[in-house]
């Protein structure tokens, strides 16, 4: 476990946070969001992990807001190694169970998957309750992560569900995303590979680290909910592989090869999210557009990028 201090004393900010899967990508830069606010995290890895035996860690029953964003698979990797999947989803049944012997009732909040949870013939753009119907490997077992959580009575749950998450750090391993495969291929010069032809809603990880921390600015009320709060996480706004690429361009100041592929098997068809509820709920939108997104993903990346005017 590692942790950090900040604010005052009896002051709201001094309420413990926990983070689990603080070494990921969404939960590095969370935590640096936690900590730039001065609030006291503690978080929690792999290499760090949540279970002491056969128990959670103290400072887990400690934390008034537990966030969960952890995740082993990718949503290929879940296709063919659907064990691994599972375990994802028994990693935060056993935080929930452990959660039980907590002196207070902890918020917890999820990491979801606003792109693979939703059933497919309802029809972009997706509103929080819009059916469900995973197709997928990977989001059935959000989706039952989602139900795991609503069922622990001694939890008060929080589901965001995510849109595909982009930004500067983001790893670009298999079934990572097309965003972190685009830019390491403008940095090494290789052509950019457009898989499909579906349109995705993009959001920026300092977007979604900006929500997760107004879900922690709102506990109280969010605790005192007669019910779960969904919520979804995105931009809003349907984007093309080929909207992408132009907008890759602009930012690379330069045309970038082209080679298509067929969609695979668990690829969704378009999915973008209605993010009404999270701006009326929590008082959040998403605010770095996809032009100074990329533009800062890129320069992270080492690749060239023109800094837009």
């Amino acid at each position: 476990m590692t942790s950090s201090r900040g604010g005052a004393a009896g002051s709201s900010a001094a309420a413990r946070v926990a983070v689990v899967g603080g070494s990921g990508f969404i939960g590095r830069n969370l935590r640096a969001a936690l900590d730039a606010a001065g609030l006291r995290t503690c978080s929690f890895t792999r290499r760090h992990p949540f279970m002491r035996g056969d128990r959670v860690h103290r400072a887990l029953l400690r934390s008034h807001t537990v966030f969960y964003v952890a995740g082993g698979v990718t949503p290929a990797r879940a296709e063919r190694e659907p064990r691994l999947a599972a375990q994802d989803y028994w990693n935060l049944q056993l935080l929930l169970w452990g959660l039980r012997g907590a002196a207070h009732r902890p918020l917890v909040v999820l990491a979801s998957s606003g792109g693979t949870v939703y059933d497919p013939d309802a029809g972009a753009p997706y509103r929080e309750d819009a059916p469900t119907r995973p197709v997928t490997a990977y989001g059935a077992v959000k989706l039952a992560q989602e139900r795991a959580l609503v069922s622990a009575e001694w939890a008060a749950p929080v589901i965001l569900r995510l849109a595909n998450v982009y930004g500067p750090g983001q790893p670009a391993g298999a079934g990572f995303g097309v965003v972190p495969h685009w830019a390491a291929a403008v940095r090494a010069g290789r052509a950019l590979t457009l898989i499909g032809r579906a349109r995705r809603d993009y959001v920026h990880v300092a977007d979604v680290c900006a929500a997760l921390l107004a879900v922690h600015r709102r506990a109280d009320r969010l605790r005192a909910a007669p019910g779960p709060t969904t919520l979804n996480i995105g931009s809003g706004v349907p984007t093309s592989l080929d909207e992408l690429r132009r907008h890759f361009e602009r930012a690379a100041g330069r045309a970038l090869d082209v080679r298509r592929e067929p969609a695979r098997s668990f690829d969704r068809s378009d999915v973008w999210l209605d993010v009404t509820a999270a701006r009326e709920q929590i008082g959040w939108r998403a605010r770095i557009g996809l032009a100074d997104g990329l533009t800062g993903t890129l320069a992270a990346a080492g690749a060239p990028a023109r800094m837009p005017s």
